[in-house]
């Protein structure tokens, strides 16, 4: 079958309308699948709570005072005989968590792809909590620290930290009384954020030396200015300890 000119062009304009129909059929199925992807992101990023800011404290959560820690017979002994001038704090050595929130001092949060970092006021201290899921190392046997290792997640709305491996400290859950904390501590913090402020559960376990697990709970509103350097002074804060006489007798 011979084919005119006229047929020839009848041909060609098919085949451009026919291109022409199937790039409109990859726009019109492509746009959606690119909008999902991009929809995921948000979606994705909104599922983390955003607890990023500078923390000023407020008080005790929902105005309710947090009851003291319940020491066992050993505690109580170890308190009752410990000697004040003997606390680390007079060496700049830090207050172990929950007690360094219990002090007058802000602290920072910072939020990572794989991590969350904690900066406090009260003597510079800096926790870093791992997230699960990003093969961070878990510690040896001999990696106990002041502020023990910390691995956290988040649970709906809110960042939940599990802190094991702490040193042994006498001043394990308040920074101004001397039930020590041993090897054994574990404390459990759930932060969430409800508007302007944010909000904190904790839970501390020691079976050697609690009665009951101490729970602390605390509450801060945004803070616009920096965090103030502690720079603690050696020198100095071991003066403040000579205002603290001995229970004991001087050794002759």
């Amino acid at each position: 079958m011979m084919h005119t000119g006229a047929d020839k062009e009848r041909s060609r304009r098919r085949a451009i309308a026919t291109g022409a129909v199937a790039v409109v059929l990859f726009v019109v199925v492509a746009a959606p699948f690119s909008t999902r992807l991009n929809a995921q992101s948000p979606a994705a990023s909104s599922a983390i709570p955003d607890l990023t800011g500078i923390w000023h404290r407020k008080g005790p959560l929902d105005g309710k005072d947090n009851p003291p820690a319940v020491p066992t017979n050993r505690a109580a002994g170890f308190e009752a005989a410990f000697d004040q001038s003997m606390q680390p704090t007079y060496d700049c050595s830090p207050t172990p968590m929950p007690g360094i929130v219990d002090d007058n001092y802000d602290f920072q949060i910072i939020q990572q792809a794989d991590r969350v970092i904690l900066r406090y006021e009260k003597m510079d201290v800096v926790r870093t909590v791992w997230l699960e899921g990003h093969g961070h190392p878990t510690p040896g046997p001999y990696d106990y620290t002041i502020q023990g290792h910390s691995i956290g997640r988040y649970e709906g709305s809110r960042l939940v930290i599990e802190t094991t491996k702490f040193a042994f400290d006498p001043r394990g859950f308040e920074s101004r009384r001397f039930v020590p904390s041993t090897t054994m501590k574990k404390v459990t913090e759930r932060f969430w954020r409800d508007d302007d402020t944010l909000k904190m559960e904790s839970v501390s376990e020691d079976p050697l030396v609690l009665r009951q697990p101490y729970r602390y709970d605390f509450e801060w509103t945004l803070r616009t200015e920096e965090l103030t350097e502690y720079n603690c002074d050696p020198e100095d804060s071991r003066f403040g300890a000579q205002f603290h006489p001995s229970k004991y007798p001087p050794d002759e």
